[in-house]
């Protein structure tokens, strides 16, 4: 891992994901690069008889804009906990430059904090994390609570038997040099999948991906989502990781996303990867 990029709002809360990033960047030996959207004025235009120019304020408001922001990261990363680790900073100038930064720059991992959301907001908006994981093309680490030490020992691992699943992929930092992988299977009401398929399927998997010693679940609930998140939740874990293909267009709207609908209302940090 060389490049993990840390999206903010330069709110308190993007302490929680700066402080998650440093961590895996110290132990892997990376850079953090902290990405904020400074928000371009709306530019009024007027005839000077040379071209149309934006009013002076407008100009200075936008510089005022960036310093503060400078200022705002400064002090961010001069806390002590942050002084020696490798942290950079860039300034884009709109959603759009946001977006493009995430999707283009190089970049090992994502790691952002998320408020959630709910009800007609996460029907009709979502969250900012929901549009990352959607166009990110690395993994991303959603995190919603402080979490000191970042360093999961035990990881729940969600399936949904997608053949893609078996081809290889490699984790953006360690999970657990002792851990015995814990993969979920979500058994819901309208699923007619049998119960021993599906445990031939995980042996399959794990036999191509060499892996000897495993343990596996089949857990019942309502919805794909609220049986990862009940399920993490009873067994304590401390990272859930799930796999998605991203979903863009009708076919998000209408399908969803049980990543979306999992980070949204998971309290645990939860890792996305993209198959």
């Amino acid at each position: 891992m060389k490049n993990i990029i840390v999206p903010t709002d330069l709110s308190a809360a993007t302490d929680i994901a700066l402080s998650v990033a440093a961590d895996i960047a110290q132990a892997q030996n990376a850079t953090v690069l902290l990405l904020h959207m400074v928000v371009q004025p709306i530019r009024s235009f007027a005839y000077t008889g040379t071209g149309s120019t934006a009013p002076d304020d407008l100009v200075r408001r936008y510089y005022d804009a960036n310093k503060e922001a400078e200022a705002a990261i400064a002090k961010l990363v001069a806390q002590e906990k942050y002084r020696d680790k490798d942290i950079k900073y860039l300034l884009v100038e709109d959603s759009e430059g946001l977006i493009k930064e995430l999707t283009e720059r190089e970049a090992d991992l994502i790691v952002m904090h998320t408020r959630g959301s709910s009800g007609w907001e996460e029907f009709l908006l979502g969250s900012n994390a929901e549009a990352i994981v959607r166009n990110a093309t690395c993994p991303v680490l959603v995190v919603r609570e402080r979490v000191e030490n970042f360093k999961p020992e035990k990881v729940v691992r969600a399936l949904d038997l997608d053949e893609r699943m078996k081809a290889r992929y490699d984790y953006p930092f360690p999970l657990s040099n002792q851990e015995v992988p814990q993969w979920l299977y979500v058994m819901t009401p309208d699923n007619s999948r049998v119960p021993d398929g599906i445990r031939n399927w995980v042996h399959t998997f794990a036999t191509e991906h060499g892996i000897d010693e495993y343990k596996f679940n089949i857990h019942e609930a309502k919805t794909v989502p609220e049986g990862i998140i009940e399920y993490a939740e009873d067994n304590g874990a401390d990272l859930i990781v799930l796999y998605t293909h991203g979903r863009k267009g009708l076919r998000h709207l209408f399908a969803g996303s049980v990543a979306e609908d999992v980070l949204n209302h998971s309290k645990i940090p939860v890792l996305v990867m993209r198959l």
